[in-house]
């Protein structure tokens, strides 16, 4: 029966051990949580999507009337005023704009999709409808062989889950407005032999410059991102490890201060990012990723990585304030990690939240965290080939909550590892 003693000596280490027992029971309730915010509420609760819509359609002149009609100007007053069923919550915010600056709309997150309506729009539907009088008068079939079908083109960011839904209810919208106007074009057709009708359709796109792109294109730089961030582990270990060995009170007792210490450990672990940002690209080049941008893209994203690596490094100090060992500190790293990585949209856009607006953007609960204007910066310059003015947005913060993090992390660790004799 020895193993019960076993059992009991294993089971009141585990107790003693508070944090790692209190680690080991909260991460799985972080995961539930941030799954639940998710997916929780998908398809019970009424969310208006953000719609660029770029309306190029010149309009045309009815046949016999010579009224002048804009299709396109009537679907957008469609998307504007579609609601939920059972509700009066609408299912889009319409933004009219120009193609290029819904472009910019959808890379900043500020849309969740775009539909483009064509210059021709009114007037192919105007065509039809005369071909349909002619067919009337003539005792005719309408000759639709001639006119192809017009694609109203929905793009996106193909990685969130916002576009997945908003293209989905633009589909059903353009479909129901398509079958409305052809039974009204087909009604002035006398008799049964009307033949089928295909004006025009939803297409799904790509947003410019992307039309190549895969799903591990979109998803690469939240890969990349979710390794800047296990840096914080591998730093809080080390330093943990350092404090175990008596390094750093050695140091401490040479009179050198807390902030040489630490700046100078940053040195290195800098370098660590960059050279890892490098690494990443490499092996997501030989894995098939596009980028846009060619050399200086990367350059870019190496910058980049530099910034989120610092700010990692610095959680990876307030993590190891308050770990007693290093498997403590990598424990507590991967509970912080982790859901730090979802929560900043490393895998998938979460639910938008948005607190005001600053210099004409929205700022959004989640980018109060530097690696959540990492991961835009990154997107920027490696899908959408922008270069530093595009950036220049999310460097600035990056740099501002990372310098915060900074000083945070080394004022704990200073006063819970420096400061008191382990």
């Amino acid at each position: 029966m020895k193993f019960i003693s076993v059992a009991i000596k294993d089971f009141k280490e585990l107790i003693r051990d508070r944090r790692g027992l209190f680690m080991i029971l909260l991460f799985p309730m972080f995961f539930m949580i941030i799954f639940g915010i998710v997916y929780g509420n998908m398809g019970q609760t009424n969310e208006t999507y953000n719609l660029a819509v770029v309306n190029l359609d010149e309009g045309a002149k009815m046949p016999l009337t010579n009224e002048e009609v804009n299709f396109g100007d009537n679907l957008t007053k469609i998307f504007r005023d579609s609601e939920y069923e059972d509700s009066d919550v609408k299912l889009f915010k319409v933004i009219n704009t120009s193609e290029s600056s819904a472009n910019k709309l959808i890379q900043l997150k500020e849309a969740d999709a775009m539909i483009v309506i064509p210059k021709n729009f009114s007037q192919t539907i105007v065509d039809e409808m005369g071909d349909s009088i002619t067919a009337q008068t003539t005792g005719t079939t309408s000759p639709n062989s001639n006119n192809d079908t017009l694609k109203l083109i929905i793009s996106g960011d193909s990685s969130s889950m916002g576009f997945g839904v908003s293209q989905v209810m633009l589909i059903k919208i353009i479909g129901a407005y398509h079958d409305n106007l052809v039974a009204n074009i087909q009604s002035q057709i006398s008799g049964s032999s009307a033949e089928p009708l295909k004006l025009f359709e939803g297409d799904v796109g790509s947003v410019s410059g992307t039309e190549s792109f895969s799903q591990f294109d979109f998803l690469a730089p939240g890969m990349m991102l979710f390794a800047i961030l296990l840096l914080a582990t591998t730093v809080a270990a080390s330093l943990t490890r350092e404090v175990e060995k008596g390094t750093l009170a050695r140091l401490r007792i040479s009179k050198m201060r807390s902030f040489d210490m630490l700046f100078g450990a940053l040195i290195p672990w800098s370098i660590v990012a960059a050279i890892q940002v490098l690494i990443l690209l490499t092996v997501a080049l030989i894995m098939g990723f596009n980028w846009q941008g060619g050399l200086n893209s990367i350059v870019l994203a190496m910058f980049i990585g530099v910034i989120g690596g610092i700010g990692s490094i610095s959680l990876g100090m307030i993590i190891a304030s308050f770990a007693k060992n290093d498997t403590q500190a990598f424990n507590l790293g991967i509970m912080v990690v982790v859901p730090t990585s979802f929560v900043v949209g490393a895998f998938f856009q979460l639910p938008q939240v948005v607190l005001g607006e600053i210099m004409g953007r929205s700022f959004q609960i989640y980018d109060i965290l530097p690696w959540t204007h990492i991961l835009n910066a990154l997107k920027s310059v490696l899908i959408y080939g922008n270069g530093l003015s595009a950036i220049t947005y999310d460097l600035a913060w990056s740099a501002v909550l990372t310098a915060i993090l900074f000083i945070i992390g080394m004022g704990l660790f200073s006063k819970f590892r420096l400061s008191v004799e382990n």
